[in-house]
């Protein structure tokens, strides 16, 4: 598969250049659009922000890494997580508004919304943005390349509630298998039949 490592690369300030052994991948989303989340990540916190991820797949399937995947960063604010997750983040608006009166969709940042709705309700939210078929299909060669490149077992959630004991798990999750607030990924995500192309040889 073709990853892009140039077009959106962190600079040092914006991760750890520390080396930790991965045993599992978590996959979340963007809440943004347009590579937006890059931009917040380098201007935050006078660029030294490190709440960041090394991967992302934008919404027409292209790879992006933006640091060395063998490096960490503070993407969850806690070290055991931080030090043995890669985090890919999946480019998506995330839960939406609608506007009653004029039956228009808005993101949470209040941009007007124009793609495909999936209506469920779901951790407190109605309507969500979808995921494109190009960055299902991108994540499926990603997922399998990471889990040979780091040894990480190819066992994958086939949903997106929480998980109560998640101790010495090694394989493939969600952020919103971690913890109940977290929204990512929505039921916009065909869980199953993700789980079933990682697991099949």
């Amino acid at each position: 598969m073709i990853i892009d490592d140039k077009s959106f690369r962190l600079p040092l300030n914006n991760y750890l250049q520390i080396e930790t052994k991965k045993t599992q991948i978590v996959i979340g989303h963007t809440n943004n659009h347009d590579m937006k989340h890059y931009n917040g990540w380098i201007h935050r916190h006078h660029g030294k922000y490190k709440k960041t991820a090394p991967f992302t797949i934008d919404v027409s399937g292209c790879v992006y890494r933006h640091f060395d995947t063998k490096f960490k960063s503070k993407y969850f604010g806690n070290k055991e997580l931080d030090n043995k997750s890669i985090v890919v983040l999946i480019e998506n608006d995330g839960w939406l508004n609608r506007n009653i009166t004029n039956e228009e969709f808005y993101t949470w940042k209040g941009d007007i919304y124009k793609n495909t709705v999936i209506d469920k309700l779901w951790r407190g939210y109605n309507s969500w943005s979808n995921y494109s078929d190009e960055q299902f299909e991108s994540a499926i060669e990603l997922v399998k390349y990471l889990c040979e490149e780091y040894n990480i077992p190819n066992h994958v959630f086939g949903h997106n509630t929480k998980a109560y004991d998640l101790t010495g798990y090694e394989g493939v999750l969600y952020k919103s298998n971690i913890e109940k607030h977290y929204t990512d990924l929505s039921p916009s995500w065909g869980f199953s039949e993700f789980k079933n192309k990682i697991e099949t040889k």
